[in-house]
């Protein structure tokens, strides 16, 4: 609405009748009851008071607005003056108080006059010539009070504003949606069935025969079975789960399948994602009854190699909360989130059809790759398409992975997709050969192709590499069987290869350590890491391959700690002077002790730690919150034995009061209830002392500001 003019003509004031009425509404005193406390509030008859005015020249209608508290105090100008445009459906309302328009409804605007009840809507003053002519010019139909009226006239324009709003969205949306081609492959059904859906073997003991549902035919049944036993169809070859038909009335399950298909545009390309769920009953005789919604689309581009996908994503979903299901842009949707989980996407991973991919890249930068034949060979795992194909586009050589036999490597690369831990390749750069893209030489990618590694064998090829150390065959195999890529990185370059596995080996078949291999490998680990941080000498064959592993980790934890407390509590020196102060003021309230109990108040980082490692809390978590003075935590001992901790507490400041959040015994089990009576009567009697300091408190300030 133009703003140019509306304001030349003075506002109307308020009429004898309004200020006589105002007046005489002196409201009533009321009491309301919440769950934390009452209060009381007065409530008068009527809130608003209004007046109306339609201009000759422009035909907009002017309201002007007044309260109760203006009229009452003898003002007679209004608060807002609201002028409504009924031809162009707009409004706009000038505060006369702030001097400054706002584009607020009225039910949003701020009176100033006392807290909004919902209970005073449609309690307001107005004159019988005001309501039909407010009535009359929003063409109402029937007369209404001059509050509703005017709401209802300005939701039905803020409605209208946000359908403009919303279409320029969908409009651009629908722009996409609209090349996405219509049809499906013929033998999607068939694909869902033979490589996304599970399916088991419901069988008759007593019969020996089974029903499949893959092939959906009767089989007979060869040795033994069991519920829930994994098997093969005799007819098919499918793997299955064997179901007792006694045991399992229903079988249900969900899934994510997905196609790649070229927008009928011809310039882009669409990954279309499906949720299946198929459902199996008794009563049906276990026939699968296959169901699918798709439920993500992301539109993409791959004609130039070299660069990342451009592409937009959108998801299936209530749009903007207007209770209408279409397409959205993705992220704008709330959905349940039974495909998330997947590596962190919503969308990420799927089971992908893979009929049309030998042609679906023809004429683009990868119609060379061997997506089809990698693809294919994933069988039923859920992979990350976009991911992969990203990394294809940007000149990863799959291609050349592939045909150089790293079919394992190149399987797990399209797995994990971009999951943390992957073997790093080189970005493109200028034409790399495939081992500079792995930063490895000839011959390691030589041996890689000989033992046909997977992705974590290739890291460890990789790690030695960056180390300058050649690894055996033998030794690769070993090192990804026993011990992984974590350690290589910081030990691999201090002892050979050889003397590690040699001396693993040596300690693996030791009997008498009474320790499992797993456990063995991970007390050595953790040991070589303390070694290390507390400074000791790596290079030293003794250090590095102690004797025994169990005692040598024992030792080295006993040292690491007292070193690691005493390298804390020298970084928390400044915070911990901050507790200390805290710790006094709080123990001037919280000095209350019994026969039984006594209270002791933390005073540094040192005191939280050992409390939470006896007590096998996380009490050590709330240190910095303890010293903002956010909370208040307090030890609980007995008298008997005030050093050894029993009970841990949390308290905090609420609206001027002591609230006991948490009060807990060691591994965090309920405190005794004699523990929560003494720490009742505690934090009772530190209110009292907290009350009485704050009462003095404000009498000294006030005495000197006297004074």
């Amino acid at each position: 609405m133009r703003k140019a003019g509306l304001l030349d003509k003075k506002p109307l004031t308020a009429t004898r009748t309004m200020l006589d009425t105002a007046r005489k509404d002196t409201g009533t005193l009321k009491t309301v009851h919440t769950c934390y406390a009452a209060y009381d509030y007065i409530e008068y008859e009527t809130r608003f008071y209004f007046r109306a005015a339609v201009s000759a020249d422009t035909k907009i209608l002017e309201v002007d607005l007044f309260t109760r508290k203006d009229l009452a105090s003898g003002s007679k100008e209004p608060r807002f003056r609201i002028f409504l445009d009924r031809e162009r459906e707009d409004f706009i309302s000038w505060n006369m108080v702030e001097e400054k328009w706002s584009r607020a409804k009225i039910d949003m605007l701020s009176p100033a006059d006392g807290r909004y009840r919902y209970s005073y809507r449609g309690r307001n003053h107005a004159s019988k010539g005001t309501l039909k002519l407010v009535n009359g010019y929003l063409k109402t139909g029937y007369i209404r009070d001059v509050e509703t009226a005017v709401i209802d006239f300005q939701a039905r324009v803020r409605k209208d504003e946000l359908a403009k709003k919303h279409r320029l969205i969908t409009d651009v949306i629908d722009g996409y949606m609209d090349t996405v081609p219509d049809r499906l492959p013929v033998d999607w059904l068939k694909f869902i069935n033979d490589r996304a859906a599970e399916h088991c073997i419901f069988y008759e003991k007593e019969k020996k025969t089974g029903y499949c549902t893959h092939c959906r035919l009767k089989i007979p049944l060869f040795g033994h079975v069991a519920h829930n036993m994994t098997g093969k169809c005799s007819q098919c070859g499918i793997s299955a789960t064997y179901k007792s038909w006694k045991k399992q009335k229903s079988v249900r399950s969900s899934m994510a399948v997905s196609i790649l298909q070229r927008c009928t545009d011809r310039e882009n390309f669409v990954y279309r994602q499906f949720r299946v769920d198929i459902k199996m009953e008794q009563s049906a005789g276990y026939v699968p009854e296959i169901f699918t919604m798709e439920t993500y689309r992301r539109i993409f581009d791959i004609m130039e190699a070299g660069q990342h996908i451009r592409s937009e994503s959108y998801e299936w979903g209530e749009f903007r909360n207007t209770g209408i299901k279409r397409w959205c842009a993705e992220g704008s949707v709330s959905h349940g989130g039974w495909l998330h989980g997947s590596g962190g996407y919503g969308y990420a991973r799927s089971v992908l059809y893979t009929g049309n991919i030998s042609r679906l890249f023809q004429n683009t930068c990868l119609q060379y790759i061997p997506a089809a034949a990698a693809f294919k060979s994933m069988g039923k795992t859920k992979i990350n398409v976009m991911a992969v194909l990203g990394d294809m586009k940007l000149g990863f050589p799959y291609e050349a992975f592939w045909k150089m036999g790293l079919k394992q490597f190149v399987r797990d690369r399209i797995e994990n997709d971009s999951a943390c831990g992957l073997t790093r390749l080189e970005h493109l750069g200028d034409k790399l050969k495939p081992w500079e893209y792995l930063r490895i030489t000839r011959e390691e990618i030589a041996q890689a192709v000989r033992l046909d590694v997977t992705d974590q064998q290739m890291r460890i090829i990789q790690r030695a590499s960056e180390m300058r150390v050649r690894l055996t065959d033998e030794q690769v195999l070993w090192l990804d069987r026993h011990m992984g890529v974590h350690i290589l990185m910081k030990y691999l370059n201090v002892q050979t290869p050889h003397r590690i596995i040699r001396y693993l080996k040596e300690q693996i078949c030791v009997e008498s350590t009474g320790i499992g291999e797993n456990l063995l490998l991970h007390l050595w680990t953790d040991y070589l890491d303390m070694a290390r941080q507390l400074g000791w000498d790596m290079r030293d064959r003794s250090v590095f391959f102690p004797q025994d592993i169990q005692r040598a980790h024992d030792e080295a934890a006993v040292l690491f700690t007292a070193w690691k407390d005493q390298t804390e509590a020298e970084k928390l020196r400044a915070t911990d002077d901050i507790m200390h102060r805290n710790a006094r003021e709080i123990k001037r309230a919280f000095c209350y002790r019994d026969a039984a109990y006594r209270i002791i108040v933390p005073g540094c980082y040192l005191d939280f730690k050992k409390e939470g490692n006896t007590q096998h809390n996380c009490v050590a978590r709330y240190y910095d919150s303890a010293v903002k003075g956010e909370c208040i935590i307090l030890f609980i001992r007995r008298r008997k034995a005030s050093q050894k901790p029993f009970c841990t507490v949390e308290i905090r400041n609420i609206n001027g009061k002591f609230a006991v959040i948490q009060n807990r015994a060691a591994y965090n089990k309920e405190a005794p209830e004699d523990v929560k009576e003494f720490l009742e009567k505690a934090v009772r009697q530190a209110q009292q002392i907290a009350d009485r300091m704050i009462a003095e408190e404000a009498e000294s300030i006030r005495m000197r500001t006297a004074g």
